[in-house]
């Protein structure tokens, strides 16, 4: 009988010394060290260029968190943590027998759970594992705790503890807390803010700040009376804490820039996580942004509800802003959807890419095009074109037509081309989404019926800004296509169709007075059928600009074009960004090589004769250039009305401009008029000298707040060959010699009447007065 009790005992010891032994060897085995890699709670940060935060997108935790060096943390937030979480810290070996023991006889008393006794050690391998709340569990937690003292030292472990604890709204880690909830880094908060912040993790929810901030004060006051009873910081330092107010950033300030993060995080793999610096300029993007708000508000009783803009630095294709919508938060009006990224019809906006082709092809800034009743067989039947001003023109130089955005002219340009070789440039120069062919979208091509983004269109114009180099917007530094890119147009080309967007003369038919800018800038609308979409986009030397307005539900807006719409938006973003202190006026746009100006008929196009009333300089590309003389200025012998005999100049067009000229209006020869023959070249003869820029009768308004010194206006006028030491005469007074570039006047108040003087063999000539005023 003892024998058998001898065994049972006997069995019993090897069984517990089975599972005993085993336990007691594994607490000096490490955990895995893996299990603590720092990336395991890293989360997004989106910032600008220059670090600014813009949005932080919680990580696979669904919390927010980056994570820091101890060192990088301030002092008083790691004394504070100890002091109020685990003051024996640096001296139990990952649990702490005497807090047990506490939080038994504490529990015991109140009949229910109050406190686990738990040490920062034991709170780190929860953060790590999260395994169910059991009794189990919680033995299993203080078992690796003791075993995680022998893979970090204490200091680590305080470290692991900082970047993982929970401190509400998502957040993980003190870093992330310490931005959230203040606005500044870990290292740089304050004694209170660090009592602050060590107060909230011993219950997050209870104490979310955002919710009521009055128990996450009262704990703080706690952590701060434990931080003096410890003898950690001195009563003055303790006074100095307990006086500071807490202030708490709004959660809004958190939300910056909402589509570029959103943009970001939509990237996925190709960026990972932690930290991503954006090419974005947040204090330029917050300017623009208001800028675009209070033109809105004007426009608001005209129903129009939203807007967006990009800004593009065209040296790197970065984008330096990117606004998607008057105010993400605006449901009404759906502000989270992403103008710059969203497809809508840009209509004439398009019509540049189309004409720079045609200056490859052949035709030249002076080339006719037929702005007449035209009817274009096709499909599905006739596609007759009209202008946005419902008349026809007659014949028009390209440059008119570009300029003032003449559909008609535009669509015959078209003809001479060929529509799949548009279509084909289009996709070259990045308008990605075209995929129908060229029939599907007919000769409304060119005039933007076929659907792109704000973000497409401002970085296809760039190429222009390039010199016809193509390359793509970037929105994180250094990803995406290289950055030399690759060409897409002649540079001659691009120049011309550069110096077409800029030229105010040219444009002024169609736009009056409108888009006047103290310094180069090209420039060009689009305004879709029935009002429901309208932009402007356009580019200086240095940057290129794009905006959109109209209604996210497409709802029409009343009478706003590109010219009310986003004209002036566009306006005041490339005027600041242009005038101190954030930018200064840019340079002119450097003329390739292989062109040249050349004195041409305002009307034919061609070399101008002593008829011609009104001639202008005009860029041709080398070998491009017109060769024959005007033929449309022609004189003719006529009877005057007193009986006599007389010569008088008509304008004679080509037969498909004769009903055009009868509606106009514009005087024909009289039947049986005979045409004075006369050699082309003027018989040695010289034309008119006359004031091409500003026309009679033009008013002009000094704007109060651009600076003077940027309000100018050119004169330019015609001087006849053999013409010498001509001035320009300012009533009657000021005189300022006059070249062929002619020159830049300074706005002044009153009425100003100029003429042009010069010397033709001895014999003065004076051009014909223009008279302008200016408000």
């Amino acid at each position: 009988m003892r024998i058998v009790k001898r065994r049972r005992w006997l069995w019993l010891w090897l069984v517990l010394g089975g599972a005993v032994v085993p336990a007691l060897v594994s607490l000096f085995v490490p955990l895995p060290e893996d299990d603590f890699a720092r990336w395991s709670v890293q989360s997004l940060r989106v910032l600008d260029r220059s670090g600014i935060v813009l949005r932080e997108f919680p990580n696979d935790r669904d919390g927010r968190g980056e994570w820091k060096e101890l060192h990088a943390i301030a002092p008083f937030l790691r004394l504070a943590t100890v002091a109020v979480e685990d003051r024996r810290f640096y001296f139990h070996p990952g649990i702490d027998p005497v807090a047990i023991a506490r939080s038994l006889v504490d529990n015991v008393r109140a009949l229910r759970f109050r406190s686990g006794g738990s040490t920062l050690t034991q709170q780190v391998v929860r953060n790590v594992y999260h395994r169910p709340r059991t009794v189990a569990s919680k033995i299993l937690e203080m078992w690796d705790a003791l075993r995680l003292e022998r893979t970090l030292t204490k200091d680590e472990i305080l470290g692991q503890y900082l970047n993982r604890a929970p401190y509400g709204n998502q957040l993980f880690g003190v870093e992330a807390a310490s931005r959230w909830y203040f606005g500044k880094p870990a290292c740089d908060v304050s004694l209170a803010e660090a009592a602050f912040l060590a107060a909230l993790p011993n219950a997050p929810t209870a104490l979310n700040p955002r919710r009521s901030p009055a128990p996450a004060l009262a704990r703080q006051r706690n952590v701060l009376k434990r931080l003096l009873d410890q003898h950690l910081i001195v009563r003055e330092e303790y006074d100095r804490a307990i006086a500071q107010p807490i202030q708490i950033i709004p959660p809004e300030a958190h939300f910056k820039a909402p589509h570029v993060a959103e943009m970001v995080e939509g990237m996925g793999d190709a960026i990972g996580g932690g930290s991503v610096r954006t090419a974005i300029d947040y204090p330029l993007q917050e300017q623009v942004q208001w800028i675009m708000r209070g033109h809105l508000k004007k426009l608001r009783a005209r129903n129009v509800h939203n807007a967006a803009a990009v800004v593009l630095e065209n040296r790197t294709g970065e984008i330096r802003v990117l606004v998607g919508s008057a105010d993400f938060f605006d449901s009404t009006h759906h502000g989270q959807v992403n103008g710059a990224t969203a497809r809508r019809q840009p209509g004439s906006a398009i019509k540049p890419f189309m004409y720079a082709l045609t200056l490859e092809l052949g035709l030249t800034p002076a080339t006719l095009l037929a702005d007449i009743p035209t009817a274009i067989p096709e499909h599905h039947g006739d596609y007759v074109p009209e202008n946005y001003d419902r008349h026809f023109h007659g014949p028009v130089r390209l440059r008119t037509a570009l300029a003032c955005s003449y559909n008609v002219p535009a669509v015959r340009a078209l003809q001479r081309i060929g529509k799949s070789i548009f279509l084909e440039k289009l996709k070259d120069v990045g308008f990605s989404g075209l995929d129908q062919d060229a029939e599907f979208y007919g000769y409304g091509l060119t005039l933007g019926n076929a659907d792109i983004s704000l973000l497409e269109i401002t970085t296809a114009y760039m190429s222009f800004a390039n010199g016809g180099m193509w390359k793509a917007s970037m929105l994180i530094p250094g990803t995406g296509t290289p950055r030399n890119g690759h060409r897409v147009y002649d540079e001659t080309a691009a120049y011309l169709i550069t110096d077409i967007l800029k030229d105010e003369v040219a444009r002024r038919p169609a736009f009056g007075g409108n888009f006047r800018f103290p310094f180069p800038c090209a420039v060009k609308t689009g305004t879709t059928k029935d009002y429901r979409d309208n932009w402007t986009v356009g580019y200086t030397k240095r940057y290129t600009i794009g905006v959109w307005v109209g209604n996210f539900d497409g709802e029409q807006m009343r009478g706003v074009s590109g010219v009310s719409g986003a004209g002036p938006i566009f306006t005041d973003i490339v005027t600041y960004l242009h005038t101190p202190p954030y930018g200064q006026p840019p340079g002119e746009f450097p003329v390739p090589g292989h062109l040249h100006r050349q004195p041409v008929c305002g009307v034919s196009g061609k070399l101008p004769t002593p008829l011609c009333e009104k001639t202008i300089d005009e860029w041709f590309i080398d070998g491009k250039a017109p060769v024959e003389h005007c033929e449309v200025h022609q004189q003719f012998d006529v009877r005057l009305v007193d009986g006599r005999e007389g010569k008088r100049t008509y304008q004679v067009f080509p037969p498909e401009y004769r009903l055009w000229a009868a509606s106009e209006g514009v005087a024909a020869p009289p039947p049986g008029a005979r045409r004075v023959s006369t050699d082309s070249r003027g018989g040695g003869g010289v034309g008119r000298l006359s004031i091409v820029s500003p026309s009679g009768g033009e008013y002009f308004k000094i704007d109060p707040v651009l600076r003077r010194e940027y309000q100018k206006i050119r004169v330019a006028g015609f001087i006849p060959r053999g013409v010498t030491g001509v001035i320009l005469r300012i009533n009657g007074r000021e005189e300022i010699p006059f070249g062929a570039a002619g020159v830049e006047w300074q706005l002044e108040k009153g009425v100003f009447r100029f003429q042009l003087c010069g010397y033709a063999e001895r014999n003065l000539l004076v051009s014909a007065p223009v008279v302008i005023n200016v408000e």
